[in-house]
């Protein structure tokens, strides 16, 4: 169940779109597949008219040899067979296939996301899911809790910079590349069924290379040996199903169309919040300022996000607001803000160890616990260390 529900399921590392374009349109594209695979055995899906000299298992025959060809013709057979009779193809017996390789190509970007994202050190999906339960402990254990989250939080942060919310723009515009692929072959193949005329009206004619995938009403031609003649038919033939097929893809069109949009839009959206600093800064500063105790000075805070968080700490925290809580994410982000003064102090202590200038003869000891003595020269030259004779 836990292979089922990573395929298939919506993660605590995704947002809504992330969700609708890996999980629903993929069992939107799958249901429509089985669908029409189904369609066949439970309608009628083709209708001839037949010579009335056929008796019904010849009827019967006639409309299932005819629903699995895949060319026909535009009109009847001529005089003399051999000649040549225009044919046009349908794929009405592919379609089941068609819609599989859809929904495979909607779940591609989903497979890549969960494949690469083990790969780095910060396992992004665990964090936000532990992260979950915390609201559920007493208030100690939280800040228990959070505080050793924020220590190995930081430590990670320090060997991933930008690397995992690169890959999640990078899934996010594979999303964007999918859908306007799909939107251009239901554009390109099913447009006769649509409300839209492209190219019409610039002295274009798109209808000289476009050939639909579907055909309606065709004509069918077949032989019948009987003892040693062969008798040729051409009956006319209506392909009922292709008008369920009409309806299916019709919908599906204005999906993709719709999902197209708000795709591009979250992207833009999630690239802009990762990487412009007034879009970024605001909801992390809001965060912080909420903490007990002084107000952190901006500076401060610019230095924290870009210095400490970077891109990948912001994605994250953004993850868990949008997957857990808000006051989870603050309470994260306090606690982070906090080990970042810690190691800022211990930068400032090792700064004023190696550049500063003692006082008054003090030992200074350094962050990394070594001892910084004063140079023989500040001793008074009085100070003598006589040597005690030893005892017997």
């Amino acid at each position: 169940m836990a292979v089922f529900g990573s395929w298939f399921g919506r993660e605590v590392d995704q947002d809504h779109v992330y969700s609708i374009n890996g999980f629903w349109t993929v069992l939107l594209f799958a249901v429509c597949s089985v669908g029409s695979f189904a369609l066949r055995y439970i309608t009628t899906p083709i209708s001839c008219w037949c010579p009335a000299q056929f008796t019904s298992s010849m009827i019967s025959y006639t409309e299932k040899s005819c629903f699995l060809k895949d060319m026909y013709h535009n009109n009847s057979i001529s005089d003399n067979y051999d000649d040549e009779i225009p044919s046009v193809p349908s794929f009405h017996l592919w379609i089941p296939l068609i819609l599989f390789f859809q929904a495979l190509a909607f779940k591609v970007p989903n497979i890549t996301w969960n494949s690469c994202k083990h790969l780095l050190t910060l396992n992004m999906e665990e964090t936000v899911e532990s992260l979950k339960s915390v609201q559920l402990t007493s208030p100690e254990n939280r800040q228990a809790i959070f505080s050793d989250a924020a220590r190995v939080f930081g430590s990670l942060l320090r060997r991933n910079r930008f690397f995992l919310a690169l890959l999640y723009l990078f899934v996010k515009l594979l999303l964007c590349i999918n859908l306007i692929a799909q939107f251009m072959f239901l554009t390109t193949y099913f447009r006769q069924y649509l409300a839209i005329r492209v190219g019409s009206y610039a002295d274009f004619d798109v209808d000289s290379i476009i050939k639909p995938l579907l055909v309606k009403d065709i004509y069918c031609h077949f032989q019948i040996h009987f003892l040693q003649n062969t008798q040729i038919f051409s009956v006319q033939c209506t392909l009922q199903i292709t008008e369920i097929y009409e309806k299916m893809f019709i919908f599906l069109w204005y999906w993709v169309f719709l999902l197209a949009i708000i795709t591009i839009l979250n992207l833009v959206l999630w690239a802009g919040f990762l990487f412009l600093p007034f879009l970024r800064d605001g909801r992390i500063a809001a965060h912080v300022n909420a903490s007990k105790g002084a107000r952190p000075n901006e500076p401060a805070v610019t230095r924290f996000i870009s210095s400490f968080l970077g891109i990948d700490g912001v994605f994250v925290l953004s993850m868990i607001s949008r997957n857990s809580s808000e006051l989870v994410a603050a309470d994260l982000t306090q606690h982070l803000y906090q080990v970042f003064q810690e190691k800022e102090r211990e930068w400032q202590n090792q700064r004023n160890l190696y550049t500063g200038e003692t006082e008054g003869g003090a030992v200074v000891t350094g962050a990394t616990g070594t001892i910084a003595a004063l140079p023989i020269r500040t001793l008074p030259p009085c100070a003598e260390n006589p040597e005690k004779a030893p005892t017997m």
